[in-house]
């Protein structure tokens, strides 16, 4: 019972611990010292009420005792009439030694002011004090007098309120400077909070002051010592993995991926094409008069002949359009990327018109052009890089070819308005199909099920990648995108046995309206289900303050964080210091060659920064055994791919589809694979 109990209970902080503490004790001090006031001054008053009583019995005896020789006492009735008659005595008697009552007066008790509850718990209990009177040698009588409790009391009540309001000024000036005192030894306390809490959000934040207290600086001491070693070895492990990246993947002239690049993310991507049904353009730009620069000039003004090139290309690539560069030759540099094919013959086009105005003299055979052309699923690199080679050549001998070379085979709208109707569809109808695949544990459990959606046309799949560039185009993107994410979170609403991922756009990430339409959308879900929001690497390092807002509103959701192809970019790791994030989905080009020595050694480095981090580190595009086997060898956490399981579609019905069993139960239905 105390186990239950005790893992139901909350906990109270510290701080709150030490506030009750101190207004428990203030109470307690402010009630027995009130108390225990009352209480001297209750004795004090019985003690002088007897007093009092005695000395009047005594000094009247002794004053009556002359006048005893009269029958009727007259004289000494007046002499006890001016006595009593002052009202400090409640009662008195004289007996004669015959047992006859002579005098008696009595006096009623009045409280006036005094409370009766005041009077029932401070009671006041005056004597009868007596005194023997004598009548010559002999003995005549003796007289009995009590005195009134009535002008005790109210001495009492008022001593009472005078101790009360005096004991409560003295207790709050206490309780105020015992908090000061509290507040100035928890401060450091919640600097440590801080720092940790910071630390666990991957942003390594040192403490300059040092708190008074020596044990707490003892601790902020450690805390700074240990937040130190993390830093060291998170920057250490960067390097390592920065130079190691350049070693082996980048080309030192200019900054972009090289060939063995291209080639591991060419046969990644067309993974991820059999996968999602998504679409991939190569294009190549050739630098038509390099060998002859270098041989009239030599290979400086060849090295600036490229580099020029690139910026070229760089300058017209960092206005949102989503394209990897890579220098596969001294004279020509690829690219991939999933943009529509409209958008990236715009580009493209500029592109040759800015390299035409490059030529001149100095440039004998031109500048340069480029060309592009989409790859089919089964289409090898050198089959491509042929193709456009090809087509390049064909190009400097005929300018006003287009830069696109054709393919007839796509099945997709013809013309914006055709996309237009299709896509405003798309959103009314919310006529989407719902596909998963999950990623699995070295354990063999589903650490998260990763969702999306497939959009159909003509009976044929559209490139989603391509539905989303179109939308952009259209205005649409982010109506779509919320009607997209509303469709899978209906879905997956009633299933809480697993955790789910949703990808977000980057269109989505940089807009201020879908965030508060997410966070409103979260809020009304509460605990229903589990959640990842995964988003690329090229989205955070686009948009590095608009995803920090994103991520703060998700984790504010209690739902998790994913960056997904995890090291595609020739970005260094060090933008993981302050993003509070609990997945990496490395880039599928390290994972499909994760049996070269040198990918695996890479990824290693990876998993250990990420994991120094508290970040678990995914492996996408498993295919075979040895493959996963690699991988959890490197150190990855959990991985995904056909070979665990291709991507499953939910049921046919898609407008009323719910997840059905096989895809909940993965683990089961799937799992005896490994």
């Amino acid at each position: 019972m105390a186990f239950v109990l005790k893992g139901k209970f909350p906990g109270i902080s510290l701080r709150l611990q030490l506030h009750l503490l101190i207004v428990l004790v203030a109470l307690f001090t402010f009630t027995s010292s009130l108390y225990l006031s009352v209480q001297s001054t209750q004795q004090y008053l019985n003690t002088q009420m007897k007093s009092h009583a005695q000395d009047a019995a005594t000094s009247l005896g002794l004053s009556i005792s002359a006048y005893m020789d009269d029958p009727d006492l007259v004289i000494a009735q007046t002499m006890v009439s001016a006595i009593f008659d002052s009202g400090y005595y409640e009662e008195l008697t004289f007996t004669n030694t015959a047992g006859e009552v002579k005098i008696h007066r009595q006096n009623p008790v009045e409280f006036d002011e005094v409370p009766m509850w005041f009077v029932s718990m401070f009671p006041l209990t005056p004597p009868m004090e007596q005194s023997e009177v004598n009548s010559g040698w002999m003995v005549a009588g003796v007289l009995a007098i009590k005195s009134n409790p009535g002008i005790a009391y109210k001495t009492l009540w008022h001593q009472a309120k005078q101790s009360f309001f005096s004991i409560a000024a003295i207790t709050v000036f206490s309780i105020l400077v015992i908090q000061l005192i509290a507040f100035a030894v928890l401060r450091p306390l919640r600097q440590i909070e801080s720092q940790a809490l910071e630390v666990g959000k991957k942003n390594f934040m040192l403490l300059d002051k040092l708190p008074f207290t020596t044990d707490l600086r003892s601790v902020v001491k450690a805390m700074n010592a240990m937040v130190s070693n993390i830093q060291r070895s998170f920057t250490s492990l960067s390097k390592q993995a920065d130079e190691l990246k350049v070693k082996v993947f980048t080309d030192h002239l200019t900054g972009l991926g090289n060939r063995r690049l291209l080639e591991q993310h060419f046969a990644a991507e067309q993974k991820n094409m059999q996968n999602h049904e998504s679409h991939l353009h190569i294009g190549m730009l050739s630098l038509h008069s390099l060998a002859e620069v270098n041989h009239l000039h030599g290979y400086e003004a060849a090295d600036q002949y490229i580099l020029r090139a690139v910026n070229e290309f760089k300058e017209l690539v960092d206005k949102g359009i989503e394209v990897e560069l890579f220098r596969i030759s001294g004279s020509d540099i690829a690219f991939l990327s999933h943009e529509h094919s409209s958008v990236l013959e715009r580009l493209l086009n500029m592109l040759n018109s800015r390299l035409k105005l490059l030529d001149s003299d100095f440039y004998t055979e031109g500048f340069g052009s480029v060309m592009m052309m989409e790859v089919d699923a089964k289409d090898q690199l050198s089959y491509c890089l042929s193709t456009l080679d090809n087509a390049n050549i064909q190009r400097k001998q005929q300018p006003d070819l287009p830069v696109v070379i054709s393919n007839e085979s796509l099945v997709k709208p013809e013309g914006r308005m055709a996309w237009n109707h299709l896509i405003q569809d798309l959103i009314t109808k919310q006529d989407f199909e719902l596909w998963a695949q999950p990623v699995v544990n070295s354990d063999n459990s589903i650490a998260y099920i990763e969702t999306f959606v497939r959009f159909v046309y003509r009976h044929a799949h559209l490139s989603t990648a391509e539905t989303y560039a179109m939308a952009e185009q259209q205005g649409l993107a982010l109506q779509l995108d919320q009607q997209v994410i509303s469709f899978i979170l209906n879905q997956v609403k009633h299933k809480p046995e697993h955790m789910y991922a949703i990808n977000l756009s980057l269109g989505a990430i940089g807009s201020k309206a879908f965030a508060d339409w997410l966070d409103k959308e979260l809020q009304q879900l509460g605990s229903k289900v589990r959640l990842v929001f995964e988003l690329s690497e090229y989205s955070v390092l686009k948009a590095p303050e608009e995803c920090k807002a994103l991520f703060e509103l998700i984790k504010r959701n209690r739902c998790k964080i994913c960056i997904e192809r995890f090291g595609a970019s020739m970005t260094t790791f060090k933008y993981l210091q302050g993003l509070n994030v609990d997945y990496v989905k490395i880039d599928g080009a390290y994972s499909t060659a994760v049996e070269d020595q040198e990918n695996r050694f890479f990824i290693k480095t990876l998993c250990q920064i990420c994991q120094g981090l508290g970040i678990k580190v995914l492996a996408p595009h498993i295919e075979c055994e040895q493959m996963m086997d690699s991988c959890f060898a490197a150190g990855v956490d959990a991985v995904q791919g056909n070979w665990l399981l291709a991507p499953q579609k939910a049921t046919e019905q898609v407008k009323k589809s719910t997840l059905t069993a096989s895809l909940i139960n993965l683990d089961l239905a799937h799992s005896p694979k490994f």
